[in-house]
């Protein structure tokens, strides 16, 4: 019984540990991208994370639109919004979106931000090409 107890630990033990790795994994971004990147190209070898954070337009009345890109090259992960700061006015905080490189080949990758109540409002917020090799 003693043996059993101890295999069970092991098990135990060993799945706790691969969960804390796949957290940690996941939260690993390979290349961190901004505003200041736009217009960039960026390279990255396939299975690498790419973040690109960038500014919320909410202050003029913008929300951002879904990223274009290739899917063949490239994979939405996750997309995050932090709130800004509540003392300064027009602060409406950073977007995040974390891709994963999941191809090689090259695509553009595009961050747009539009008015929901005026047609034809969309406006680049980020673009740059990227590479996967």
């Amino acid at each position: 019984m003693k043996s059993f107890y101890k295999v069970f630990t092991i098990i135990a033990i060993l799945f706790l540990t691969a969960c804390t790795k796949d957290k940690i994994n996941k939260n690993k971004v390979d290349k961190s991208l901004t505003g200041n990147d736009s217009g960039k190209m960026t390279a990255v070898i396939k299975g690498q994370t790419i973040s690109v954070t960038l500014g919320n337009p909410g202050d003029g009345g913008y929300q951002f639109n879904d990223p274009h890109f290739s899917t063949s090259v490239l994979n939405l992960v996750e997309h995050s919004h932090k709130d800004g700061n509540s003392e300064m006015t027009g602060d409406f905080g950073k977007d995040t979106w974390i891709f994963k490189a999941s191809e090689t080949g090259t695509t553009t990758l595009e961050i747009t931000a539009s008015r929901s109540w005026e047609p034809n409002s969309s406006v680049p917020i980020f673009s740059g090409q990227i590479t996967v090799k």
